[in-house]
């Protein structure tokens, strides 16, 4: 009885430690890439604009063609391959040259057509952003 306790126990504690496994600077990467991505999909484009590094710092009128350039970029998703199915991400690797990651996102199209956009990303105030 005891030491069937204690096995469970350590199984119990096994588990908890593999899933507070801190991720990788290459995963949080990646997955900021997915997300503003995702954002685009759905069509929030300031959350999407407000992915890049400088984004804070965007005047005003600059903002306002970014944000027109970002629509029709995914009108013409919409139009040529008749829209995006989903992102997943496929690697992200570090560049020691450039020092960002580049997140390679695979576009699954609507019109069973796939797509890989590489997206360069850096680190600012702990967060990754789009470059």
């Amino acid at each position: 009885m005891i030491r069937s306790f204690l096995v469970g126990i350590l199984f119990l504690t096994l588990c908890a430690c593999t899933q507070q496994k801190e991720q990788t600077q290459e995963e949080l990467a990646g997955r900021a890439a997915k997300e503003y991505y995702d954002r685009l999909l759905a069509n929030d484009y300031e959350a999407f604009i407000g992915g890049k590094a400088d984004a804070d710092s965007l005047p005003q009128y600059y903002r306002v063609q970014l944000l027109v350039a970002v629509k029709q970029y995914k009108q013409q998703l919409e139009q040529t391959h008749k829209g995006v199915a989903n992102v997943t991400l496929s690697n992200v690797r570090y560049d020691d040259t450039q020092q960002l990651m580049h997140a390679f996102l695979l576009l699954h199209f609507k019109d069973s057509v796939k797509e890989e956009v590489i997206v360069p990303m850096v680190q600012r105030n702990g967060t990754w952003k789009m470059r």
